[in-house]
């Protein structure tokens, strides 16, 4: 009864918890041995003593980590998060119990809560003194820069520093009309940039996050055993992480209301911190929530994040946005860099002999021809039947073998019926030479596509 005697014993809500030990430093089940009547009732019908906790409440993995540091590593931990899965925010203690409670195989502490329905401003800057001056930093940088891109930058800047993360971004998200974008991103080699990630972003699993994380204020992969975990409910985004090299990462919503407009990414983060940096990605995702959704920068974003709903590679659009953002240096292109132009050959001929269902697919064969050579880069659908690819931060020798072995599968493809391309390509390591190469590499394609007509004469021009 001592169990059952400790949670009477308190004012408030409050049961114990028991974390199952593992070999491997990990845990397995959560059970709630016993709560008192405040607890009790609070809870509902569906409470019983010793039953799993996910039978009153879904899974949430930051959550279990608590437990697993309270119960098993005695740390007295606090948290005030927002339980999506009941509608209302938590401020919860975690209290350790005494280890002599412990058995081989279990470990206990006590869990004491309050609900309220919205975040209370005092309960939510209940922060250690380690992790205020961050916040209060991030705060004056969000209202005291008078250009936004500039402060976004300069906020993503911080993070990236006080996460000591390999990479930390903003994504803005739009579900409903099928469109994303990175805001801004900071990366701890600045050789690295957004553009080398961006393939293994695909819309299947940008688009899935909101449903992994409708039930939880920010998801936190620190090891393979939460790797493991998060591959059971979203085994697409996790081969996507270990494909782009992800150890550990931290994705929290940013939101209006109930709708999700984006999201913040970091990877790769220093994981001895998890418990201080909670806190610091929790009231740093509300502040730049609430920033970015005051702010009219919509429409530059959306025609940005275009993307061409038949292929997957962005649209005009979105390469004419680009252009104009290398331009003004809001968004240049690193260099050295190259430039494609690829007009597809005999688009018109599949049309007439099959219809325009399979000049469909004869496009997404060449999105995805041109994604074998180019997929690390950006490449656009700029019209019906021409495609442009700009390869940033590319050395000319690979740059130019790319080229050649697109170039030599096109010429075979004209005796095999696969994707055939007219190519033109140029490479520069001048910043301001970007639309002149666009200019040579257009030229450039419209000669190959005479060559192609000579030596298919047979061919509808």
């Amino acid at each position: 009864m001592i169990f059952q005697d400790i949670v009477n014993s308190v004012g408030m809500a409050a049961s114990i918890i028991s974390v199952e030990k593992k070999d491997d430093d990990h845990y397995g089940e959560i059970r709630i041995v016993c709560a008192n009547a405040k607890y009790k009732k609070t809870m509902g019908s569906k409470y019983y003593d010793n039953m799993l906790y996910t039978e009153l409440t879904p899974q949430e993995p930051n959550f279990e980590d608590f437990c697993f540091r309270c119960a098993v590593k005695k740390q007295h931990l606090h948290a005030y998060v927002d339980t999506k899965s009941l509608g209302l925010w938590t401020d919860g203690n975690y209290i350790p119990l005494s280890p002599d409670l412990d058995t081989e195989t279990h470990c206990y502490y006590m869990f004491t809560f309050e609900f309220t329905t919205v975040p209370e401003a005092e309960k939510l800057s209940d922060i250690s003194m380690e992790t205020a001056p961050f916040i209060i930093q991030t705060c004056i940088n969000l209202r005291g820069a008078k250009d936004f891109s500039e402060c976004m930058n300069k906020v993503i800047s911080d993070i990236q520093k006080k996460t000591e993360s390999f990479c930390s971004s903003i994504i803005m998200i739009d579900k409903a009309k099928q469109k994303y974008a990175p805001l801004c991103s900071k990366f701890r080699n600045d050789e690295a940039c957004m553009d080398d990630f961006m393939p293994y972003l695909t819309p299947e699993v940008v688009f899935s996050w909101e449903d992994t994380i409708q039930f939880h204020d920010q998801i936190i992969i620190k090891d393979d055993f939460d790797m493991d975990n998060l591959e059971k409910i979203n085994p697409v985004w996790v081969k996507s992480l270990r494909s782009g090299g992800v150890k550990s990462l931290i994705l929290a919503p940013l939101s209006q209301g109930k709708k999700m407009f984006g999201v913040l990414f970091i990877t790769n983060f220093n994981t001895e911190n998890i418990v201080k940096l909670k806190d610091f990605i929790k009231l740093t995702a509300f502040f730049l929530s609430s920033e970015i959704a005051n702010n009219d920068l919509m429409e530059k974003l959306e025609y940005m994040s275009n993307v061409d709903l038949l292929t997957g590679v962005r649209n005009r659009n979105s390469m004419n946005s680009r252009i104009d953002w290398h331009v003004s240096n809001d968004f240049p292109v690193h260099i050295p860099y190259g430039v494609v132009f690829a007009d597809l050959n005999g688009l018109k001929q599949i049309n007439d002999k099959g219809g325009h269902e399979a000049g469909d697919i004869y496009l997404k064969q060449a999105a995805e021809k041109l994604k074998e050579y180019f997929g690390a880069y950006e490449i656009y659908r700029s019209g019906g039947d021409e495609f442009v690819v700009i390869a940033p931060n590319c050395p000319q020798e690979k740059f130019e073998q790319m080229v050649e072995e697109l170039k030599e599968s096109s010429l075979n493809a004209e005796n095999t019926n696969d994707v055939s391309f007219a190519i033109g390509s140029a490479w520069s390591t001048e910043a301001k030479k970007l639309r002149y190469c666009m200019h040579i590499a257009d030229e450039a394609m419209y000669a190959d596509k005479e060559e192609y007509y000579k030596r298919n004469p047979d061919k509808i021009r």
